[in-house]
């Protein structure tokens, strides 16, 4: 539990709130590390507080933001930042500074999305929040709400909100903005040389402990034997289940010892034993890929998809400093500098070995 002090008492807060984001945000941002944090633990609140009004450190167009809701976030941001004693007074000042922002800019698209009239229905609540159970196999997902570190109508409302923001962000920012052929065309006559795939080879390995196991492998190999089965019946290897199977290497990730060999042999020739510290290891290449130039054809979607992403963080920024223009927003700069945060002390320090609510991490 962490103590934040501000003029007029000490306020204690107890929950969870939404993750810090470090630098501007982007539309993907937004979206996406915003769906996290929705998912963060909201533990059940101990503050006490005065009136909304009296606990306003902000306003966005009339709409206060409210000290707790502040601290939670700033909270966040000290513990992603490190030990807030480490930190020097300029550091501190510049993360209120940042995390007053970001909420200041998430009232903005509140406000926004209640004047479109924007909602997300339980059903779509229901169905994203069944899609994070699925990193949550058995009862681990119920388990998570089982005690009194995470609150689920907290954590759903908080859930719900961030899906309103992706919803907004879709109709407002997103679906405005296109990528044509041409412009995929320029960007991959332009980055010509990303688009060249190395010569590779998949190999696979039978490694034994001694020259004379590995030259009895070898044996048993020209002799007609299946190198996968012999893999899987005298290998060390972790791969030896698999046959062997070691995957598909392009120059310069294997040792160089491994590399003159493989990349020596022709496709589905055996090596002789090469030594390593490892053991001793006889090689043999399933395929080779010459290196070749990518045509246009095979990338077109994802330079696409690229250049939406580009597009809709550019877009995603104009259009949030757009609405920041055209609001009224007012800051308490006293309230907002007497804001300060204490050490837990060891009594008030969480169990080791909780896990993190859904979505978290």
């Amino acid at each position: 539990m962490d103590a934040f002090h501000i003029a007029g008492g000490t306020y204690m807060e107890d929950r969870e709130g939404e993750s810090h984001t470090p630098n501007r945000r982007t539309a993907t941002g937004w979206a996406l590390a915003g769906l996290a944090a929705a998912c963060l633990a909201a533990g059940i609140g101990c503050s006490s507080f005065k009136t909304p009004s009296e606990d306003a450190i902000a306003t966005v167009n009339g709409v206060e933001i409210q000290v707790k809701d502040f601290t939670v976030k700033l909270r966040n941001a000290l513990n992603l930042a490190g030990t807030p004693a480490a930190l020097q007074e300029s550091s501190l000042e510049a993360l209120k500074r940042e995390a007053l922002d970001e909420l200041i800019e998430e009232k903005l698209m509140l406000i926004r999305a209640e004047r479109l009239r924007l909602k997300v229905t339980d059903e779509e609540l229901k169905k994203r929040v069944e899609e994070i159970k699925k990193d949550y196999p058995g009862e681990n997902f119920a388990q998570v709400f089982g005690g009194e570190k995470v609150d689920y109508k907290i954590w759903s409302e908080e859930l719900r909100k961030r899906l309103l923001l992706e919803k907004l962000i879709d109709q407002e920012v997103n679906a405005k903005i296109t990528v044509t052929d041409e412009e995929a065309q320029e960007a991959y006559q332009a980055n010509r040389s990303k688009y060249y795939a190395e010569e590779s080879v998949h190999v696979s390995q039978i490694v034994v402990p001694t020259k004379e196991k590995a030259d009895a492998v070898l044996r048993r190999i020209q002799a007609g034997e299946d190198f996968g089965k012999i893999a899987q019946e005298v290998s060390t290897g972790p791969e030896s289940a698999k046959g062997g199977d070691l995957g598909v290497f392009t120059r310069g990730v294997m040792p160089e010892a491994f590399d003159r060999v493989v990349f020596s042999l022709p496709e589905g020739r055996t090596s002789k034993v090469v030594k390593s510290p490892y053991g001793f290891h006889v090689f043999k290449v399933l395929k080779r890929d010459k290196g070749r130039w990518i045509e246009f054809a095979d990338v077109k979607d994802k330079i696409r998809l690229d250049l939406m992403k580009v597009k809709e963080e550019k877009e995603f920024r104009k259009w949030l400093d757009q609405l920041k223009s055209e609001a009224k927003i007012r800051i308490d700069e006293e309230r907002l500098r007497q804001v300060k945060i204490e050490e837990p002390r060891p009594a008030e320090t969480g169990p080791e070995g909780t896990r993190p609510a859904p979505g978290k991490g």
